[in-house]
């Protein structure tokens, strides 16, 4: 297990190119604007580039893939192939529908990449909050069948390169909420083994993608032992796992530098943050 600390160098590429917006793009038609992309395509011609796909959060039920726009384009400035996804919301997007709109949008990518430039053994994905839960279970979660049975019009696809959730759940069993509950479709008494299947810490195993884990310490809405014990369950897998926890950090409230003022912002977009994340992909 690697932690990393909030002075990691930060991988800058070699200047800043332009970039070409693609918006809307269905990567699953049948489902409407539930499963559209914007992709974000440096304009510097080059072939085989890294990507990062990225899913949005708001509790399964709110969100659009506008929430991740500004990192994705940050990022494409930086020589990256960026995808934000839009998704099915519950309750279209119940268990497992919305897992499934991962999978295909990571398939899209990949049967697309000499179209964009990516490279399909590149690519990482990135979420927030439900999002991150989403990401998890795309990182982990590749050969289960029901979560790629929705007959995905590019077909089935392989685990990601790389897995980075932010302020996610990986562990369903034992919360007691509406969002997770409408999500699985029904309480955990009512479904339990979709609270089994649904939990990305249950399919920890030997030989998953590299993993960061960003984790504020003090999230009121997903416990940071979340976090920490799906740290810990891949580090016993001997999975490579790198793991950041953010002082003073809270779901979208943090603490200011002087500890008697808060601001809004998630914590995937704060500076430590922003430089592990630069330093996790510049291995992608």
């Amino acid at each position: 297990m690697k932690i990393l600390a909030t002075c990691v160098a930060l991988i800058t590429a070699a200047g800043c190119a332009d970039v070409v917006e693609h918006h809307d793009v269905a990567y699953d038609p049948r489902g409407g604007e539930a499963t559209v992309l914007d992709l974000y395509e440096p304009a510097d011609g080059m072939a085989a580039r890294p990507a990062v796909l990225f899913i949005h959060g708001g509790g399964w039920r709110m969100g659009s893939k506008e929430h991740f726009s500004r990192l994705a384009l940050r990022l494409a400035r930086s020589g990256f192939v960026t995808a934000t996804i839009n998704y099915h919301l519950v309750p279209e997007g119940a268990y497992p529908v919305a897992i499934q709109d991962c999978f295909c949008a990571l398939s899209w990518l990949r049967a697309h990449a000499a179209e964009y430039g990516i490279d399909p053994e590149r690519i990482a994905v990135m979420g927030y909050s439900a999002g991150a839960h989403l990401t998890s279970i795309v990182g982990v979660g590749a050969d289960v069948p029901e979560f790629q049975a929705g007959g995905c019009p590019t077909g089935r696809t392989g685990p990601p390169a790389a897995v980075i959730p932010a302020d996610g759940p990986h562990d369903l069993r034992g919360i007691d909420h509406s969002w997770v509950s409408d999500f699985l479709g029904g309480s955990e008494d009512e479904v339990p083994e979709r609270y089994v299947a649904a939990s990305p810490i249950t399919h920890v195993r030997p030989g998953l993608p590299r993993f960061l884990l960003i984790q504020a310490d003090g999230d009121l809405l997903v416990n940071p032992d979340q976090a920490r014990a799906m740290r810990d369950a891949l580090t016993g897998a001997g999975d490579d796992v790198s793991y950041l926890e953010l002082a003073g950090g809270g779901h979208l409230l943090n603490e200011g530098v002087d500890q008697a003022s808060e601001y809004g912002e998630v914590s995937s977009d704060q500076p430590e943050a922003t430089l592990a994340l630069f330093d996790f992909l510049g291995d992608l």
